[in-house]
């Protein structure tokens, strides 16, 4: 499917922020300021913070009681300050699954899930093909809440598959709950009941 631009400031730029804030799963993606080494992790605690400006926040485990899978992408972000948002649909969660269990530091996530890098056009870090849209964020700043932190991001560009707005409304395809995947899915796979 083609990929057109979203238009980060036109009068859409709010319905993107409701999109945003339902309770569904991301792909974040990342890497080092030499475009050497890049991570993707799955990510849940992402929402809004802003309208105008529109604002994002990401709240990444940043290692202090977490595992080095945390660490490593943490550490990605905080080098290059940006990262790109990915948002999946359900016939992603097998690779959302593959992500959440493996460590960018150990293998390349792009080849273990299956997944598409394409390049951002203006941060380093790739996008992912597969997902419907495409955000590329640069944090602007940052708050350690224990073992977590919080980047706080501004969109730069948007991407998104042609059909995702149709007469100016994001159709029932992508903002539906049941053509997404949430947080309960995954720990469902997970086993964390």
């Amino acid at each position: 499917m083609k990929k057109i631009e979203f238009d980060l400031n036109g009068p859409d730029a709010i319905k993107l922020s409701w999109l945003l804030s339902n309770g569904q799963v991301f792909m974040l993606t990342c890497s080092n300021a030499e475009r050497s080494v890049n991570g993707i992790i799955t990510a849940c605690w992402v929402t809004p913070t802003s309208h105008n400006p529109l604002l994002l926040t990401a709240s990444i485990g940043n290692g202090k009681e977490g595992t080095e899978a945390y660490r490593f992408c943490h550490s990605l972000i905080n080098e290059t300050k940006e990262f790109g948002l990915n948002i999946p649909t359900p016939e992603l969660t097998e690779a959302l699954f593959k992500i959440g269990t493996t460590h960018s530091n150990e293998v390349d996530k792009f080849a273990e899930s299956g997944l598409t890098a394409i390049p951002g056009k203006k941060i380093g870090a790739q996008l992912i093909w597969e997902c419907f849209m495409n955000i590329e964020c640069r944090v602007f700043d940052q708050f350690v809440t224990g073992d977590h932190t919080v980047f706080v991001a501004k969109p730069i560009a948007a991407y998104m598959n042609s059909d995702v707005m149709t007469d100016g409304k994001f159709s029932d395809k992508y903002h539906d709950k049941k053509n997404q995947v949430q947080m309960c899915d995954l720990i469902t796979m997970w086993d964390m009941w």
